[in-house]
């Protein structure tokens, strides 16, 4: 009965002292923010009115993703993706670097930025490295 009683203060006391560790105190979120980066965030917004038939509107979507998706396998972007409830705002990327001049060479090499349909505003961003959207 004794091994049981102190098993079982030992497995409270286990919890007490993990439920302490997660407390979020003032340094603890100070350790996390001294952490943090600079990146790129990018504004997708609308440009000229798309006027192609659907074929070719089609085919620049699927280039313009497989760009998106080569810069996410190359590491040069994190986060990507369309602003759905906006008729102005069409996308946010976000790039691992603060270099604006490359990120305006990759941008620039986008089918829909180059054609006008999208326009884009480079912000300089904070985080933490290693956030992450859920799956």
């Amino acid at each position: 009965m004794r091994k049981v009683f102190l098993l079982a203060i030992t497995l409270v006391c286990s919890v007490i002292t993990l439920r302490a560790q997660d407390k979020l105190t003032p340094e603890v979120v100070m350790q996390k923010v001294a952490k943090g980066k600079k990146f790129t965030l990018v504004v997708l917004k609308a440009g000229q009115p798309l006027k192609k038939d659907a074929k070719t509107a089609q085919q620049m979507q699927m280039d313009h993703l497989v760009r998106l998706f080569q810069m996410e396998k190359d590491g040069k972007i994190s986060v990507f993706g369309p602003v759905m409830n906006d008729s102005t705002i069409h996308g946010i990327i976000v790039f691992n670097s603060t270099d604006k001049e490359a990120i305006k060479k990759d941008l620039n090499n986008d089918p829909y930025i180059s054609a006008g349909y999208l326009k884009f505003d480079l912000f300089d961003w904070f985080t933490i490295p290693g956030q992450k959207i859920p799956e």
